[in-house]
């Protein structure tokens, strides 16, 4: 299960098992990180593990220059159909977390959607944080939206099944060595594919700490989409952000 996510994102049942995360939840999300933010229409802005595209088209309707990057050259795709459909310019490249190489100088940095804690080591998962700190111009903003621990720890669901085009899909979660771990079974008639999520569950604090020995110092915290303060055993998202 160590790639499970270049399985899973190239997958094309991935988009259809995350059908819930619309539009609405992204422009709730930007419309809190725009307004918490000092970033306008001449800033630039990079958005990590950008998958499908709808967070970095919406800011470039709303007029900013975005640049995205993901690993899945599938998601890719389906972002760029979209923001032709949509008559924006996106700018994208393929790149894994871990090595991202840019010259560009950035004044806010994404990370949305729980694209953050796939890999084993503390070392890979906090070296786009590290290589971030280094790609922000002075004064500018990492926005980390992440799980919240101790919310998913309490409110764990062993097992749900939904109807998505015809097929059954069935996710069983389980907690294993601090990692929140997902089996998609997907059922489509005759055929049954199976894939995989694990997440490192970090607690606040570690993130926090690590993210100081970077460089970056806490700035805003937010437990929704809604932009609700954070309560360690209520808010289902840990929004994060930090400052250069």
């Amino acid at each position: 299960m160590n790639t499970w996510f270049q399985d899973w994102f190239s997958s094309e049942e991935y988009l259809e098992v995350y059908n819930h995360r619309d539009e609405e939840d992204a422009e709730k999300l930007l419309t809190l990180i725009l307004k918490n933010t000092s970033v306008n229409t001449s800033s630039k802005i990079l958005d990590a593990a950008c998958g499908a595209g709808r967070h970095s088209i919406y800011l470039l309707e709303k007029g900013h220059y975005v640049v995205g990057f993901d690993l899945s050259r599938t998601l890719l795709k389906k972002a760029k159909v979209e923001a032709l459909k949509r008559n924006v310019k996106l700018d994208l490249f393929c790149s894994d977390l871990r090595n991202v190489s840019l010259k560009k100088k950035f004044d806010l940095i994404l990370n949305l959607f729980t694209s953050f804690g796939y890999f084993e080591s503390d070392k890979e998962n906090f070296a786009f944080p590290i290589a971030s700190y280094k790609l922000l111009n002075r004064d500018g903003f990492y926005v980390l939206d992440y799980l919240n621990r101790e919310f998913i720890i309490r409110t764990l669901i062993p097992q749900s099944e939904k109807d998505v085009n015809g097929k059954k899909i069935i996710e069983l979660r389980k907690i294993d060595q601090e990692r929140i771990v997902k089996e998609i079974i997907i059922n489509n008639k005759d055929n049954e594919r199976s894939f995989y999520e694990s997440v490192k569950l970090y607690k606040k604090d570690k993130i926090i700490t690590e993210f100081e020995k970077i460089g970056f110092k806490l700035n805003k915290l937010f437990g929704d989409y809604d932009g609700s303060e954070f309560d360690i055993n209520n808010s289902s998202r840990l929004i994060m952000f930090f400052k250069k």
